[in-house]
This record gives structure tokens, sequence and C-alpha cells, in this order.
């Protein structure tokens, strides 16, 4: 069961990672692929920081703790994939964003998921 889910994480990184690489070289392209726009040099920042900390954190932690077999460091995606889906499913609510939003929190349910299975299994 280990090994499963060392390679479950190890595929959950190697598929975050390079959306972080895209949000870092071609942010506005990488946007458009979630439904947002770039306002200017301030908001290429803010695609360019905070998705690409995003991404890399929960990619990185999930590839570090599969290569390392450690399940402390899955605390950090367990809880930004968390926020994530809260913040999404209160906009679902507020907004109407669920029907649109559904492959998204879908994506982000496994990931979560792969996770917890991780922090539950890895020494």
């Amino acid at each position: 069961m280990n090994t499963i889910v060392r390679i479950a994480l190890l595929l959950t990184g190697g598929l975050t990672l390079p959306l972080a690489a895209g949000f870092l070289l071609t942010p506005a392209r990488a946007a458009l692929r979630l439904g947002l726009e770039a306002s200017g040099p301030v908001g290429m920042s803010t695609l360019r920081g905070d998705f690409l900390g995003i991404f890399v954190m929960i990619g990185g932690s999930a590839i570090y703790a599969a290569v390392r077999n450690r399940s402390d460091v899955l605390i950090i995606p367990l809880v930004m994939l968390s926020v994530i889906i809260a913040g999404r499913l209160v906009s679902a609510v507020l907004d109407g964003s669920g029907r649109d939003a559904l492959p998204l929190i879908a994506a982000e349910v496994m990931m979560l998921a792969v996770v917890v299975l991780g922090y539950r299994t890895l020494p």
C-alpha cells in the first residue's frame, strides 16, 4: 500500500508542478485556463507569485513526501487544498459558480484524497 500511495503522490506532484511552471512562464495563458485574466503588471505579478506558490507548495510537498517517505510534510497541501475547496464551495453558493467550477473542485478533491491517504499511510 505504501508504494501505491507514494506513486499517487508523485503523480499528484507531477501534474501540479507543470501548472506552477505555466504560471511562472506564461501566466496569462495559464490564467485563462482557470477563468482568470490579469489586469496589468500587478495582476501578472499576482498570477506569477500566488499561483506559482500554491502549485509549487502542493506539488513539491507531495513529491517530497513520496521521495522521503514522510507524512508530516503533507500537512501543507492538506491544509491548502482544504481551504481552496472550502473557498470554491462558498463561491458556488454565493456566486453560482458550482456547475462551472465542478471540474476544478473534482480535481482538488482527488488531490486531497491522495494527500489524506498519504498522510495516514506514510510514516
